[in-house]
C-alpha cells in the first residue's frame, strides 16, 4: 500500500508537531530576549546614573580649592577623565561619552567634552535632566556658588541596534539547526509505533480480522483496543450473514427440487407427443431453465458460504491436484460437448500439493465452466497445472471475450457481471474462486487467454512443508 492509498490526507501530525516544538522555542527565546533589552534598558541605565553621579562628586573634589585658576581647573578635569579611560580599558569596554562643565558664579569656568558630530547629537545643554540619548548629574558646593553639570551618554544602546539585535539572534540561527536533527530523529523515533500499527494494518488482506497485538504504549493502547473492537464486531456480523446464507441456501435446495422434479414430470417421455401447444411447451422450457438457473445459484451461495472461512479454518491434506483437476474437467465435458468446446489438461503426471478438497474442487469448477461458458463455440480451453521451485501454478486460458484490465479487481465482487454479457450467471464465480485460492494462501492473476485473446486465470500455491 502506498501513501496515495490513504486518501486524500495531506496534513501530517509529525510535521505539525514538530513545528509546534520549534514554534515554542521560538516564543521562548522572544520573551528571554526581549526580558533581557528590558533589563539592560533599565539596570545598565541606573547604574550609569550611578557612575555619572559619583564622577560629577569627584569633579566636584578636584575642582572647589582652583577655583581661581581655571587652567588648573581645565587640567584637573582632564586628569579625571584619563582615569575613566583606565578604569574602562580594564573593564574590556568602550569609555562612555561625557560632557563635564564647570560652574562659578553663574559663570561657565571650564568644560570637557569629545567631539559629537559624528556619533551622536550633543546634549541640550539647557535641559538639566536625563532624557532618551543622555543620562544627567549634578554636584553642588552652595557656599561657593559652585556647580558640576555632567552629561554621560546613557548606556545600552548598542544592545537595540542592528549590530546588537543579530548579537542575540546569532544563539538562535546557529542552534536552532543543531537542535532540528536531534529534535527530528526523536520524533520519529516517537511516532514509529504509530507507523508500525498503519503497516500493520496496510498489509492485511480484506478477510484478516485478527485483532493487532496489544500496544505497550498508553497513547496507543485506545486505538489498538478500538481498533480491536471494531475488527470483532465486523467478524460476527460477517459470520451471522454466513450463517444466514447457508440457512437460506439449504431452505432454497428442498422446494426448488421439488419443482424442478414436477417440472420433469411434466415433459412427456422421449418419443411420445407433448400433447401441449407451443405456448405451452415454451412456457414449460422456461420453466425448467429457470428451476436450473435458480439451482445452479442456490449452490454457488452454498459454495461461497463454505469458502468464506479464512485459511485456518481449513484441514490441508496431501492430494494429488492432476487427478482431481481430470476428475472436475470430466464433470464440465457434457456442456462443452454440446457447445463443441475442446478441453485439454496440460499437466504432469502427478503433482501433490497440500489442500482442501472440496474448496479446491469448487474452485476448478467455477474455473473451467467459465472458460467453456463464455468461450464461443469451436474453440478451445487449456487447463495447466505446472510445478516451479516455490509454487504450484494451476491456470485455465480461453478464448472467450476477455476481461478489461480495468475491470480485473471489479469481478472478484459478489453478483458483479460484466455488461453486455448474455450468458446466465449469477455474478458469483470468481468470488469463490478468489476465497478458495484465499483458503490456500495462493494469489489469483487475471492475464490474456491463448493466442492473445480471451482471459487466463493464473493461480500460484506456496508449496509447504
Amino acid at each position: 500500500m502506498t501513501v496515495a492509498d490513504y486518501g486524500e490526507a495531506r496534513r501530517s501530525l509529525f510535521k505539525r508537531t514538530l513545528g509546534a516544538v520549534f514554534a515554542v522555542i521560538f516564543v521562548i527565546w522572544v520573551g528571554l530576549t526581549a526580558r533581557e533589552l528590558i533589563d539592560i534598558g533599565w539596570l545598565q541605565s541606573r547604574n550609569g546614573q550611578a557612575e555619572n553621579q559619583l564622577w560629577a562628586h569627584l569633579t566636584r573634589a578636584q575642582v572647589r580649592d582652583k577655583l581661581d585658576a581655571p587652567p588648573a581647573i581645565a587640567a584637573a578635569l582632564a586628569d579625571l577623565d584619563q582615569l575613566r579611560h583606565i578604569e574602562w580599558k580594564h573593564k574590556g569596554h568602550r569609555t562612555p561619552l561625557s560632557l563635564v562643565q564647570v560652574w562659578h558664579q553663574g559663570q561657565l569656568l571650564a568644560q570637557l567634552g569629545p567631539t559629537l558630530k559624528d556619533r551622536r547629537a550633543p546634549p541640550q545643554e539647557d535641559l538639566y535632566a536625563s532624557d532618551d540619548k543622555w543620562l544627567y548629574a549634578e554636584a553642588n558646593a552652595p557656599e561657593q556658588e559652585l556647580i558640576i553639570r555632567r552629561w554621560q551618554e546613557k548606556p545600552g544602546d548598542w544592545h537595540f541596534s542592528l549590530t546588537g539585535l543579530s548579537y542575540y539572534a546569532r544563539p538562535l540561527l546557529y542552534g536552532l539547526p543543531l537542535v532540528m536533527l536531534p529534535v527530528w530523529l526523536l520524533f520519529r523515533l516517537g511516532f514509529g509505533p504509530l507507523r508500525r500499527i498503519g503497516h500493520q494494518i496496510a498489509q492485511r488482506s480484506a478477510k484478516d480480522l485478527s485483532p493487532l497485538p496489544a500496544s505497550p504504549y498508553v497513547e496507543l493502547a485506545p486505538v489498538v483496543t478500538s481498533v480491536n473492537a471494531l475488527m470483532a464486531r465486523l467478524q460476527q456480523r460477517l459470520e451471522r450473514e454466513r450463517e444466514f446464507l447457508l440457512d437460506a441456501a439449504h431452505e432454497l435446495k428442498t422446494p426448488l427440487a421439488v419443482i424442478q422434479l414436477n417440472a420433469e414430470a411434466l415433459q412427456p417421455p422421449a418419443g411420445e407427443a407433448t400433447g401441449l401447444t407451443g405456448r405451452q411447451a415454451g412456457a414449460s422450457a422456461r420453466l425448467n431453465e429457470g428451476v436450473r438457473r435458480a439451482t445452479h445459484t442456490v449452490h454457488q451461495l452454498l459454495a461461497l458460504a463454505r469458502s468464506g472461512g479464512d485459511q485456518e479454518n481449513v484441514d490441508l491434506v496431501e492430494h494429488e491436484l492432476v487427478a482431481l483437476a481430470r476428475d472436475r474437467i470430466v464433470l464440465a465435458a457434457e456442456l462443452a460437448h454440446q457447445r463443441g468446446i475442446e478441453v485439454e489438461l496440460h499437466a504432469p503426471e502427478e503433482c501433490w500439493l497440500r489442500l482442501h478438497r472440496e474448496s479446491m474442487g469448487s474452485l476448478i469448477d467455477n474455473l473451467v465452466d467459465n472458460a467453456v461458458k463464455y468461450s464461443p463455440g469451436g474453440s478451445q480451453v487449456q487447463v495447466r497445472i505446472a510445478e516451479e521451485a516455490d509454487c504450484v501454478r494451476l491456470s485455465v486460458i480461453d478464448q472467450g471475450p476477455g476481461i478489461p484490465e480495468h475491470l480485473h479487481q471489479k469481478v472478484f465482487e459478489r453478483f458483479f457481471r460484466l455488461p453486455g454479457h448474455e450468458q446466465a450467471g449469477s455474478g458469483l464465480g470468481l468470488s469463490i474462486v478468489e476465497r478458495a485460492a484465499a483458503q490456500h494462501g495462493a494469489t489469483v492473476r487475471l492475464g490474456p487467454g491463448l493466442d492473445g485473446r480471451g482471459l487466463g486465470v493464473s493461480i500460484e500455491f506456496p508449496r509447504r512443508t
